[in-house]
């Protein structure tokens, strides 16, 4: 039974031993021509050894040069001697696989050349890209620091350009954030000169307005009043005179001084504060910071870290053992050699079968046994198969017979049966066994030769140019800035909402025609959803390891699929814009109008405090209602009390009596309302400078670039999978034949 299961299984481990033992001597010409060989071929004649070096950098926790040195920004932002967490960490490792810094490195080491790419060939970027990503290497460790690994056959260069990397980090960063930088410095400088301007504006009203003889609205006003009951007192008509056309002055253009006075001194206090802004912007434009702590530098390697050899002649080895094994294996089974239990089986089932149909027939022929009654009562027993004794009584002249007859259950028919059903589960039971897998490739092995030539063939043709259009890929990678979030999103997520909007999408298709380009009828039933699905299927966006995004675009044209990157990107920062210039355009309407109302209402307080002054003589209700008190009670200092005007007096006393409320009101509500429509007014400003400032809302790490080969179809991949389903399908078939052959 144990011999019987072993030929079952051809490679099972006793059968594999008796392979080993029977093929020893070839086994061991062919491992020691195998470490011969694979010594050779892993030589630096045939491989070109590689050195590696590396270098290990954290990345600093603040981004901001400003807001790490500038003493406002303080206890606003991480120390900048601080390392880097996860997030800056995963930020660094995706500008290291930018292509700013591959461009750099390429152009800086002439890498074309160096590898020995051939400026001539059709595809010698993407030869020399696929060499800069297996050469080039950057990993996260396991301490959140970053790797970069270099590969070369110059050590010294190796070590040169893995730490020429760390130092293009600095200049990478500060390049990208730069160009946000220099755009932010514009906007801030321009406020601070518009506020500036502004400042200087007020500064020189309010010298106009000294020109009139308003220096002081408080003091001249107290001055003034003094000094007019002291003209009432002593009857000095002129100087009265005098002193009223000043006050009439006073009052004409004391309202709008002491606006521009307040309104000028919260102007001031913003301009100090914006120029804190324009410093801190002028430092993030014009000075620059480390990004990273190196850890440790690369140095010449003085070893070579591949190939490794000795693993070259041992996995080599031991393939070409255990492939010449199988292969042995298969001599074996295909031979016959392996299969002789399974036949011995069948040999010895088909010598039972005739032993039963013979036993069978032959005790057809055999005389019956009688026993005469007066005898001794004598049984003969023949040996078979599951015979059954059976008596039958007989009457043969005066004499009684019982003749005793062996009667078979197995009959010639059943007979025929059980061996028919024997050698069928015999044949069922190593019909899908390996040996009888090989046993029938090679009985079909022409009709399968034929089927994968057929299929390899159709495959290499219908893959072609002919019937699958080439695809060429290009690509960018950006990080959303000068946004925030509308949610609880993150500000990559919004911002691939924003470019799978529809919109965009509608923009992308009028602007390249792809109803054209994708040669799709304008006039078909479903026109829309074959276009928009051509569009999904060519054009993907999606989100990074490195919480970045990246859009990627399929098209028969390179050219065609970088500008379509291009595009959308154009026509992102372009929604953006459109939908924070929305909100600008609503919040400069709502302060314009609040400007319209509050203006209106000043120019009316200021009415009433002209009218109250021309009038009623009163503009001041503190100081001249002290003044008008002591004339009235004729308590001036070194006059006679005779020599006051008492009926002026009593004229500004009774308009006192009626308006000083109205007076002390109008006075109030001036300086409140002219303090919050200043405020109004810097708001109103700030939302028309966000209105008309030009931003980009990308960082681009990775600018797309036409491509020189196509990326999809992958022809030697169709030809290998329709091939093996070739194969699967026509053995499929052929285990079909041979099962119903079997049946039969």
């Amino acid at each position: 039974m144990e011999v019987q299961n072993q030929s079952n299984k051809p490679y099972s481990s006793g059968v594999f031993m008796q392979i080993v033992v029977k093929y020893k001597k070839h086994l061991l010409s062919i491992g020691i021509i195998a470490i011969i060989f694979s010594a050779i071929f892993s030589s630096p004649y045939f491989i070109t050894p590689l050195y590696k070096s590396i270098v290990i950098l954290y990345p600093t926790a603040s981004k901001s040069i400003s807001k790490a040195l500038l003493a406002e920004s303080f206890g606003n932002t991480k120390d900048i001697l601080e390392f880097g967490e996860e997030e800056q960490t995963e930020q660094m490792l995706q500008v290291l696989n930018s292509n700013k810094i591959r461009d750099k490195v390429i152009r800086n080491y002439n890498l074309l050349e160096h590898y020995n790419i051939s400026t001539e060939s059709k595809y010698k970027m993407t030869k020399l890209f696929k060499m800069y990503d297996d050469n080039f290497r950057f990993r996260r460790t396991e301490f959140m620091a970053v790797q970069i690994t270099v590969y070369d056959k110059d050590a010294q260069l190796a070590a040169d350009m893995a730490n020429d990397i760390a130092e293009l980090v600095d200049s990478t960063i500060n390049q990208m954030q730069k160009e946000v930088a220099v755009k932010a410095f514009r906007i801030v400088k321009t406020e601070y000169n518009a506020l500036k301007a502004e400042v200087q504006l007020k500064e020189d009203s309010l010298t106009v307005l000294r020109e009139f003889g308003v220096h002081d609205y408080e003091s001249q006003s107290e001055m003034f009043n003094r000094q007019l009951a002291i003209e009432m007192a002593n009857g000095n008509t002129a100087g009265i005179r005098r002193l009223e056309k000043k006050l009439e002055i006073l009052a004409k253009y004391g309202g709008p001084y002491v606006s521009l006075r307040d309104a000028l001194e919260h102007d001031k206090k913003q301009l100090s504060k914006i120029k804190a802004r324009y410093d801190e912007a002028k430092v993030d434009a014009t000075e620059s910071l480390p990004h990273k702590f190196i850890v440790s530098n690369a140095y010449k390697a003085e070893k070579k870290s591949y190939p490794i050899r000795w693993i070259i002649v041992i996995i080599t080895t031991f393939s070409a053992l255990f492939l010449a094994i199988v292969l042995f294996g298969a001599f074996e089974v295909s031979t016959g050699r392996m299969s002789f239990e399974v036949k011995k089986k069948s040999i010895d089932i088909g010598k039972r079968a005739k032993e039963i149909v013979f036993n069978h027939k032959y005790e057809e022929r055999k005389p019956l046994p009688v026993t005469l009654k007066d005898e001794p009562k004598k049984e003969t027993k023949v040996t078979t198969v599951e015979s059954k004794k059976v008596e039958q009584k007989e009457t043969e002249g005066n004499k009684e017979v019982k003749v005793v007859l062996d009667q078979h259950q197995i009959t010639p028919t059943e007979t025929r049966k059980e061996v028919k059903r024997e050698h069928k589960n015999i044949e069922m039971d190593s019909f899908f066994n390996s040996s009888n897998l090989l046993n029938l490739v090679w009985k079909w092995k022409y009709h399968l030769l034929i089927i994968i030539a057929v299929a390899a063939l159709f495959a290499a043709i219908f893959s072609g140019p002919a019937f699958i259009t080439p695809m060429f890929k290009s690509y960018a990678i950006a990080y959303p800035a000068n946004v925030d979030s509308y949610s609880e999103e993150s500000e990559t997520e919004q911002m691939l909402q924003i470019i799978n909007s529809q919109d965009i999408v509608d923009s992308v298709i009028n602007r390249f025609d792809l109803a054209t380009h994708y040669e799709i009828d304008k006039n078909y039933k479903y026109f829309k959803t074959v276009l928009f699905y051509e569009y999904h299927q060519n054009v993907s966006v999606g989100k990074t390891l490195f919480e970045s995004v990246m859009i990627e675009v399929n098209d028969k044209s390179p050219d065609t699929a970088m500008q379509m990157v291009n595009a959308i990107l154009e026509f992102y920062n372009m929604k953006v814009a459109r939908l924070h210039k929305s909100k600008y355009v609503e919040v400069a309407d709502m302060y314009e109008k609040q400007l319209t109302k509050k203006r209106a209402y000043l120019d009316s307080l200021k009415q009433v405090m002209i009218e109250l002054g021309t009038e009623y003589g009163i503009f001041e209700y503190e100081f001249q209602s002290q003044e008008i008190m002591r004339g009235y009670l004729k308590t001036v200092m070194g006059q006679n009390g005779s020599q006051i005007n008492t009926k002026e007096v009593e004229r500004l006393l009774e308009s006192m009596k009626n308006k000083s409320g109205q007076l002390i009101e109008v006075v109030q509500m001036i300086q409140d309302e002219s303090r919050t429509y200043v405020e109004v007014k810097l708001d109103y400003e700030m939302a028309i400078r966000f209105l008309d400032a030009e931003m980009t809302y990308t960082n681009i790490v990775t600018y797309p670039f036409a491509s020189d080969k196509k990326s999809y179809p992958i022809r030697w991949l169709i030809v290998v999978v329709v091939t093996l389903a070739a194969l699967v399908f026509a053995m499929l078939v052929i285990l079909f034949l041979e099962k119903r052959k079997l049946v039969r």
